[in-house]
């Protein structure tokens, strides 16, 4: 009997670094991400244009609008030199405020007409502070959502009522995944960066017998490759020919101090995409982070 033949893999030409794509069907993807990847995606370059994620186009250097609320950037710079440089000033933010007032580009025209208490005001404004007295987390078009938490308290037999009772711990306030799903792949520039099909990355150099596995994305591990491989498997939804593809959902949960001064903190829950980059995900500027969950924090009363 003739031996099996094995399904050729489609493999990309080595690029300069001799780095290899090779897929898992025998055809290129019907979608590459790597084809619209620029240099602005990956990294800040000291000297560049600033990167606008929305329009995807170049913001000009001399805006003043990216210092809003400030009007420009002297103003700018003493703002940020009063808020974030700490509550009690030291010798060194002295000579830090000495810099930026001898900088040649500081205007003090600029700044005798800014409106300093406005702009103070403008930042401590959040969302709640509309009149509009229906809770902003109640809002369905946002796709939030109210869930009650209750717990089972045990009582002693020596209370009243002797055993387990309800309790209402807190409210979870939360949004549908799969929304948040729809909402991202229905987004151009987010469906264009987005990679659908997994990928093994390989390194040939010149010096070495044989390939080089690599890893650095989630959507080139062996993790990924697997639920790639298990979900083509399965039998098709019927009369439906459209790929079937694998989001790679990344969950992260902290406290987060909202202000420099005061209490005011939130415990979100934060959703990334793996299926996206790495260097992308760790640009702010890019907003990959989906708030899917807040937590309340739980107040014991002093016994």
């Amino acid at each position: 009997s003739l031996p099996l033949s094995l399904p050729s893999k489609f493999r990309t030409p080595s690029n300069i670094f001799g780095l290899v794509r090779q897929y898992f069907s025998s055809t290129p993807p019907s979608h590459d991400p790597e084809t619209y990847i620029t240099i602005a995606d990956l990294s800040f370059i000291p000297g560049n244009s600033h990167f606008d994620e929305n329009l995807g186009l170049p913001a000009a250097p001399g805006s003043d609008f990216q210092y809003y609320p400030y009007p420009n950037r002297s103003s700018y710079q003493l703002g940020d030199w009063y808020w974030n440089q700490g509550v009690q000033k030291s010798q060194g933010d002295y000579m830090k405020l000495l810099e930026i007032l001898s900088d040649s580009s500081f205007e003090a025209t600029d700044v005798s007409s800014t409106h300093w208490k406005k702009i103070n005001s403008q930042l401590g404004m959040n969302d709640y502070d509309e009149e509009d007295d229906r809770e902003e987390w109640e809002d369905e078009d946002a796709g939030w959502k109210r869930t009650p938490v209750s717990i089972q308290v045990p009582f002693s037999r020596t209370t009243e009522t002797l055993g387990p009772r309800p309790y209402h711990a807190a409210d979870l306030y939360h949004r549908s995944l799969v929304a948040v799903i729809r909402e991202k792949l229905s987004n151009q520039r987010d469906n264009k960066l987005f990679h659908y099909e997994p990928y093994q990355l390989c390194w040939n150099p010149s010096h070495l017998d044989a390939e080089v596995s690599i890893y650095g994305d989630l959507y080139t591990s062996p993790a990924f490759h697997d639920a790639h491989m298990e979900l083509q498997n399965l039998p098709g939804e019927p009369d439906c020919d459209l790929p079937r593809v694998v989001a790679g959902l990344m969950f992260w949960s902290d406290a987060t101090q909202l202000t420099s001064f005061g209490n005011a903190k939130l415990w979100p829950t934060y959703m990334y995409f793996g299926n996206k980059s790495k260097y992308r995900r760790c640009k702010p500027s890019c907003n990959l982070s989906n708030h899917v969950a807040y937590f309340e924090t739980v107040c014991f009363p002093s016994i």
